[in-house]
């Protein structure tokens, strides 16, 4: 595909992109509040995590057969099927007030954001050439983490006011849909590709893509409680803290064209990991949540990075006829990696508290970008 893409295609493609980051943060603000609500619900300060991971579950089990959607009936149909549900779904916990049916609610947006995830990861693939690519994958970073930043900012001064405010952030998509409608084209089908290897190809993608996700919902699910908690901050605080970090995430992004023309697609993990490793490591040591800010930068600048390397290493190795399949996989993957985040470290959290959580999270993250650095000095 032609490496003139319009710039209303840029732009309705960026707006679609953070749409997956609202999906979870918008709420996180919300999550002590909601378990403080809803106290008389045995495990209450579990289960209202669900309320941010549950979507991740249903994207990761329906996201391989939107996949097949999308290669079956085309990019667009999914892609606007998929934004009215993520209205639907989303904004539920804004007009329902019962736990469990804003449950359900949830389940609808897990639906929702895996027809659009899947189908804009294939629009992706479609509209740019390699290099291109690399450069719109920066711009993208950038909306993903200035999207995180006003939703997490908004939704931690709405979760003020109400802890059901910040479910009506996700009534935005219905502003630039019309924009979608008349900027969006249906690329036109590539012929078949037959490679057998090709899911053997792309599974140590789709691991990395699962275990990114699992470390970069740390954020969301367990740092609420440390600030709220354990140093005695407001929900306003813990948004401040992640668009802090969204911030400098946003930064970095800008720059991944510049720095994969420099550096493999490992050696990037290996930074990556690095960084990250840095930031858990203040975290584990914070007494204050003025010393969280410290942390924000190593580990936006991690997640600026992990994100859109992932994304770009997968586009690199898919031919364009399987790219709906593929992308349904891979989106599968990173919203496993979600759902799983507190469930594989809840075990963690109740030995060793949170902050132990990040300490050890610290050391293989290390452990990490050391291998990754010696496989590639190899």
């Amino acid at each position: 595909m032609t490496n003139k893409i319009t710039k209303n295609i840029q732009i309705s493609l960026l707006l679609i992109a953070t749409l997956g980051v609202m999906s979870g943060i918008t709420v996180v603000s919300s999550l002590p509040l909601i378990s403080h609500t809803f106290s008389d619900i045995p495990h209450i300060e579990f289960l209202s995590k669900l309320m941010l991971t549950l979507p991740s579950v249903i994207i990761a089990l329906f996201a391989p057969f939107a996949g097949h959607i999308v290669d079956r009936f085309g990019r667009l149909k999914p892609l606007y099927t998929g934004i009215t549900l993520f209205v639907i779904g989303g904004s539920s916990g804004f007009y329902l007030h019962d736990f469990y049916a804003i449950l359900a609610g949830r389940a609808v947006l897990g639906f929702a954001v895996a027809l659009i995830m899947t189908s804009l990861t294939a629009l992706i693939g479609d509209y740019f050439e390699e290099k291109a690519r690399h450069r719109f994958m920066s711009k993208q970073g950038l909306a993903v983490a200035l999207g995180g930043i006003l939703f997490i900012t908004s939704g931690g001064l709405l979760a003020q006011i109400h802890w059901s405010y910040p479910f009506a952030i996700y009534f935005i998509p219905l502003l630039f849909l019309p924009f979608l409608l008349r900027s969006l084209y249906e690329p036109e089908k590539h012929k078949h590709s037959d490679d057998p290897e090709l899911e053997t190809k792309l599974l140590p993608v789709y691991i990395t893509a699962f275990f990114v996700m699992v470390l970069f919902y740390m954020l969301p699910t367990q740092l609420p409680y440390l600030i709220v908690n354990t140093l005695g901050g407001e929900p306003k605080s813990i948004g401040f803290v992640i668009a802090t970090a969204m911030t400098f995430n946003a930064l970095t992004s800008m720059q991944y064209a510049k720095i994969k023309a420099r550096l493999s697609y490992m050696k990037i993990y290996a930074v990556t990991f690095m960084l990250f490793a840095l930031g858990l490591f203040i975290i584990s040591q914070a007494s204050s949540i003025a010393q969280l800010y410290f942390s924000t930068i190593p580990i936006g600048m991690a997640f600026g990075l992990l994100l859109v390397n992932t994304n770009a290493w997968f586009l690199s190795k898919v031919p364009p006829s399987r790219r709906g399949k593929a992308s349904g996989i891979l989106t599968s993957s990173f919203f496993l990696g979600q759902f799983s985040s507190p469930l594989l470290f809840e075990p963690i959290v109740s030995a060793y508290g949170i902050q132990g959580l990040f300490l050890i999270v610290s050391v293989f993250s290390l452990f990490i970008s050391a291998t990754l650095y010696a496989n590639n000095r190899k």
